[in-house]
């Protein structure tokens, strides 16, 4: 399973009882496999880069100036700019009209404390005693530093498990003015601040007032013992007790008067519905949020060419790339079992973020930051060690760093591969990358199957030679993972060029039941499909899982371990030894005897040769609008305008690339995004049809019946993206959806 960062419980020796943050926990994520129908109008869509006006650089050969890397650029990115902008003024404008500042009543931390603490089956566990306004905790509020950059060394984790965003901030801090792009307008008189974040459907606005969780209670909450402390001086207690940073319950910007960090916390919190939805997660996808980019995770010890992996990639960090780590937990020793050891003083299921990586006078550094600002490496060449003699001592400017428990240390490469084992590195983009993406909803067989390909494929083409990364992932489900899922999915894919029986390339999420999986490589212009094997995880009940099933009652046997993996590697053996036997039933070959990637791709090269002597006997029609044929579109075709024109005909698939003009823009321009309605598959004509009226139970209860799969593809091919179908494909046609 996936894991998470976030805080742990607390320590349960009662005399050393603080607070931790870290502990990795397991990821949740739906799953599938097997047969029918085409989703249901599912959404497609293109995204193209837009080139950024910039100074023209000197026209010297030598100093070639490459594009600037930073948020990923699509029409979607200055379009949520704008429209963050516009709502900031017309907000503030208003509140000035009405002399009052700006109080976010979709995320109102004073009167809707509940909601924006808790999820729906999820509890923030660190409760503030109060809330303040900004203006209320700091003498002299400042946004971001005064005449000066963002710095990592701002950052301060509270008592919220998001040690994961806080250390994607840091990580994303070390590129100059890219935090600055997130935080696109505010009105500190106001109180009003307006940020964007990337989610799979592209660039998203959030905007939220300045109230924020205080851990200091009002005066008269105080007991006689602690109103004694301040010789039962109210104003004393407010101005000694209740301003500063440090009253913060959650994130913080050290003892500064930064506000920027448990503001941008709180627009992250309201992105995805409360705090309590914050804990735990990845830094990757922490840092793909905050810029676009594309993750990747890499595991130490599968590191073939260490030099290589320095060269190539870490080195690059804060360049076209970003990196952060962490190792598993530590079990506490059996004679200690309250304890939670420390490996030279670093944190086991914790989040580091890595700043910079730097080859000095012959040896290789990589300097991290923790996001506590505090507990660092007490290793070789830690602070102060006996490693920076006075020779060494002269390089710190060269390295940035300066000793002091303020989370940020160095090691050595060699030790930085051997303490952290797992390494998140995010792609960055330029204005000369764009994407195209393809969502379906792909049919879970209800029996634990083997892995297969065949039931998902998408087929892509490529309009010229071009650097690709190809990302296959679940839809982000954390601003609803209160909700529990019956089954978890995982994945792998395989590129292959049409005609061909071998794959180019296979991808498949670093971890199994990780959110995504992805594939770099390099393609020439022409058409690619991309299979996909599905295999899923689900607790077996065969009394509840088949109660609502047409099926004579039977009594089942007992499942010792109802782990449908486990089940489903058993049977698969089973039946690949009956198969053997000359007089076999059968029973099971569908689902157990499954085809390999060849086998499946010699079927597709029959289908398609198959329709091409077909299509002779066609009547001449150059536009092919009144083909009664439900196959697949052509490749070359643009996607159907939603908005208007026929719906596509049974068999139709999902489609982006080019995309209709819309209003507003230039013609024949690829914009933003499109929704091409995709057949459920019914015989059913009639759309006059109520909704249930506990529908919302439906959307409610994960049956564990279907997933939602997206493949995108980035291409370095400027403002021509890719065009991308998908198609579900049943082998048995007694299904309906």
């Amino acid at each position: 399973m996936g894991r998470r960062y976030r805080r742990p419980a607390a320590n349960k020796d009662p005399k050393k009882e603080e607070e931790r943050q870290g502990r990795r926990i397991g990821g949740k994520k739906p799953a599938p496999e097997s047969e029918l129908g085409v989703s249901k109008g599912e959404r497609s869509r293109s995204r193209s880069r837009l080139g950024r006006a910039g100074k023209k650089g000197r026209k010297n050969k030598k100093e070639k100036k490459l594009p600037s890397v930073g948020l990923f650029v699509t029409k979607e990115l200055n379009i949520a700019i704008e429209t963050t902008k516009a709502t900031v003024e017309r907000i503030a404008r208003e509140c000035r009209a009405k002399n009052k500042r700006f109080r976010d009543s979709e995320f109102d931390l004073e009167y809707d404390t509940f909601r924006c603490l808790h999820g729906y089956s999820e509890m923030a566990e660190a409760i503030g005693k109060d809330v303040q306004r900004v203006t209320e905790i700091f003498s002299k509020p400042v946004f971001f530093p005064e005449g000066g950059a963002v710095h990592s060394a701002s950052i301060r984790q509270g008592s919220l498990g998001d040690c994961y965003f806080l250390s994607a901030l840091a990580t994303v801090s070390g590129l100059p003015g890219l935090i600055e792009k997130i935080c696109v307008a505010r009105d500190e008189a106001v109180g009003i601040y307006g940020f964007i974040f990337y989610q799979d459907k592209g660039w998203v606005s959030v905007v939220v007032d300045d109230m924020l969780y205080t851990n200091i209670p009002q005066y008269e909450s105080l007991d006689r013992e602690a109103k004694g402390i301040y010789h039962e001086d109210k104003e004393k207690f407010e101005s000694m007790a209740r301003k500063g940073g440090q009253v913060l319950i959650y994130a913080k910007a050290g003892t500064s008067n930064e506000t920027w960090v448990p503001l941008i916390e709180k627009a992250y919190a309201k992105l995805y519905g409360c705090y309590a939805h914050t804990e735990g997660g990845q830094t990757r996808e922490a840092i793909e949020d905050l810029t676009g980019g594309v993750a990747t995770n890499l595991n130490a010890r599968d590191i073939l060419d260490t030099d290589r992996f320095w060269k190539e990639e870490l080195s690059r960090v804060n360049k076209d790339r970003l990196f952060a780590c962490a190792f598993d937990d530590v079990d506490a020793p059996e004679d200690a079992p309250w304890q939670t050891p420390t490996v030279q003083g670093l944190i086991g299921g914790h989040a580091y973020a890595v700043l910079r990586a730097a080859e000095v006078n012959g040896k290789r550094f990589v300097i991290l930051r923790n996001p506590w600002g505090q507990s660092e490496w007490n290793g070789a060449w830690s602070d102060g060690s006996k490693e920076w003699t006075p020779e060494w001592l002269k390089f710190l400017p060269e390295l940035k760093h300066s000793f002091g428990d303020d989370g940020q240390f160095v090691m050595e490469y060699k030790d930085f591969l051997r303490y952290f084992t797992d390494i998140d590195r995010v792609i960055l983009f330029n204005n000369t990358w764009t994407v195209a993406s393809c969502w379906l909803t792909v049919p879970i067989t209800p029996i634990p199957s083997a892995p297969a390909y065949g039931t998902l494929s998408f087929h892509v083409n490529i309009p010229k030679k071009t650097n690709a990364i190809f990302v296959l992932s679940t839809l982000n489900d954390r601003s609803y993972r209160s909700l529990e899922n019956d089954v978890n999915v995982t994945f792998e894919f395989s590129v292959v060029e049409v005609g061909d029986l071998l794959p180019l390339g296979t991808g498949a999420p670093d971890r199994p039941f990780s959110r995504s999986g992805a594939l770099e490589i390099e393609l020439e212009a022409g058409d690619y499909v991309v299979y996909v094997k599905l295999d899923q995880s689900r607790k077996l009940d065969p009394s509840s899982d088949y109660a609502d099933w047409n099926v004579p009652f039977r009594t089942y046997p007992d499942i010792t371990n109802p782990s449908s993996l486990v089940v489903s590697k058993i049977l698969t053996s089973k039946v690949k030894a009956l198969s053997l036997v000359q007089n076999w039933d059968g029973v099971g070959e569908a689902d157990y005897l499954v085809k390999s990637l060849e086998e499946v791709i010699k079927d597709d090269l029959d289908e398609m040769n198959g329709d091409d002597n077909d299509s002779d006997f066609e009547t001449d029609d150059e536009s092919g609008s009144d083909s009664e044929d439900g196959g697949e579109k052509s490749s070359s075709a643009p996607a159907a305008d939603a908005s208007a024109g026929p719906k596509p005909e049974d068999g139709a698939v999902a489609t982006t690339g080019e995309l209709p003009p819309t209003p507003g823009g230039e013609g024949g321009e690829t914009v933003g995004e499109v929704t091409v309605p995709v057949p459920d598959g019914s015989d059913s004509d009639d759309s006059d049809e109520e909704p249930s009226a506990i529908e919302w139970v439906d959307l409610l209860e994960d049956k564990g019946e279907e997933v939602a799969l997206g493949l995108r593809v980035y291409t370095q091919t400027k403002d021509e993206p890719a065009l991308v179908t998908g198609r579900i494909k049943s082998a048995d046609e007694t299904w309906e959806w």
